[in-house]
């Protein structure tokens, strides 16, 4: 077993954040525990706790790793492309969001699974994190609204994010069929992205 002096606090913090990420992807959320963590690494179980307020706090900080992965993925040139219109765009970025809920699927559903129960941590980070989420699609948003509509657009981009997130989750889970009988879930979100668009332009 190393040694507390082996590594540096944030040298520490790297590797325990690195192996809760390998272990989520292998044994999901429920996997992860201190012990498990402790072995992979090398350490005593109560070196996460002296480096994390709590294993909530750990997860608190995979979380920020994959939002901001997910920003990363939205945020991208493919999906703010000038040459094509915002709808375009949009419907560009819901497939993205998508794929990304495939790819990073333990990681994903950890974001939505995760309650933040204890007020002794300081979460404000966090939700700046998640409120970035929203930047992107506020952007592709901007062309419906009037430079005063600032509240109106961030509202906009919330409701049909949360929109297409529900149609995400329906698909991960293996329930479309039940509120659809298109199978074909991204044909669904750009009908919802045409007549979301459709009500902001009347």
């Amino acid at each position: 077993m190393a040694r507390r002096n082996d590594h540096s606090r944030e040298e520490l913090k790297t590797m325990i954040i690195n192996s809760s990420w390998k272990i989520v992807s292998k044994h999901g959320l429920e996997g992860l525990t201190a012990r498990r963590i402790a072995q992979d690494i090398g350490y005593a179980p109560g070196t996460i706790y002296n480096l994390f307020n709590s294993m909530e706090d750990l997860y608190l900080s995979l979380n920020a790793k994959t939002l901001d992965l997910l920003y990363d993925v939205l945020n991208d040139s493919t999906c703010n492309d000038p040459q094509k219109k915002p709808l375009q765009n949009m419907k560009i970025m819901a497939k993205h969001y998508m794929d990304f809920a495939q790819e990073y699927r333990p990681y994903w559903l950890m974001l939505f699974n995760l309650e933040i129960t204890e007020d002794r941590i300081d979460t404000t980070w966090y939700s700046e994190k998640i409120d970035r989420l929203f930047s992107p699609l506020e952007t592709l948003l901007s062309p419906y609204f009037s430079p005063k509509q600032t509240k109106k657009r961030e509202m906009a981009a919330r409701v049909l994010w949360a929109s297409i997130h529900g149609l995400c989750f329906l698909q991960e889970t293996g329930k479309i069929a039940l509120v659809s009988k298109q199978n074909n879930t991204l044909d669904i979100a750009d009908y919802l992205i045409d007549t979301f668009i459709k009500g902001l332009s009347k």
